[in-house]
């Protein structure tokens, strides 16, 4: 279904159980958003914690303010994690506990919509730590899958190849933000190569 939001048409994907706490699972190509990621001891938001956030804010396609922070989960980061991200438990020791960081992260974020590769991961921790984050979310993974279904793989180094674009840091939230910001810029513009305009592809969803 398509409906418009602040003058952009939104598509509203089905989810099959819904959360109150947290906004809606869309897809859209606003020129006017917020891309986040974050750093994580795990997967699971009801036991691990966050140790690192990082956003960008987006005006116009174009990237004007960043927010990057590491934290201290209040125990040892495990190893493998640390092999994945490179934060050890050290580099964390003098840093802030996520719910202290949380306040101006979601006040950097404000209303914007929220873009991420494999976002709603993010959007739970969120949510779990803040008891809600109700901004509308668009995943980067979901549009490159629908452009390119037959693809092996959709994952945010599977996405920034294929766009030849660079991810300098991967694994490190501030740096995947850029790599997901400079690839979603790239989906716009084949979207319109391909349909003419994003509401042509979004006629198109299903």
């Amino acid at each position: 279904m398509i409906v418009d939001k602040n003058g952009i048409a939104v598509f509203e994907c089905k989810t099959k159980m819904k959360n109150p706490n947290i906004g809606k699972n869309i897809i859209a190509f606003p020129k006017d958003y917020t891309v986040i990621d974050l750093e994580t001891t795990g997967l699971n938001p009801e036991h691990e914690l966050i140790i690192e956030f990082a956003a960008l804010k987006v005006r116009d396609g174009k990237v004007i303010d960043t927010f990057q922070s590491l934290c201290d989960p209040g125990f040892p980061i495990p190893a493998v994690i640390s092999g994945i991200t490179g934060i050890t438990t050290e580099m964390v020791k003098n840093c802030p506990n996520p719910r202290s960081v949380l306040p101006d992260f979601l006040d950097f974020s404000g209303d914007d919509f929220i873009i991420g590769h494999n976002v709603l991961f993010d959007v739970r921790f969120i949510a779990k730590s803040a008891d809600f984050f109700r901004n509308d979310y668009i995943d980067t993974m979901k549009i490159f899958r629908k452009l390119h279904p037959s693809l092996p793989h959709h994952r945010l180094s599977d996405m920034v190849c294929f766009y030849n674009k660079r991810n300098t840091n991967a694994h490190r939230a501030l740096s995947d933000c850029y790599a997901t910001q400079a690839c979603f810029e790239e989906m716009r513009n084949e979207v319109i190569g391909l349909f003419g305009c994003e509401t042509e592809f979004l006629a198109c969803l299903k």
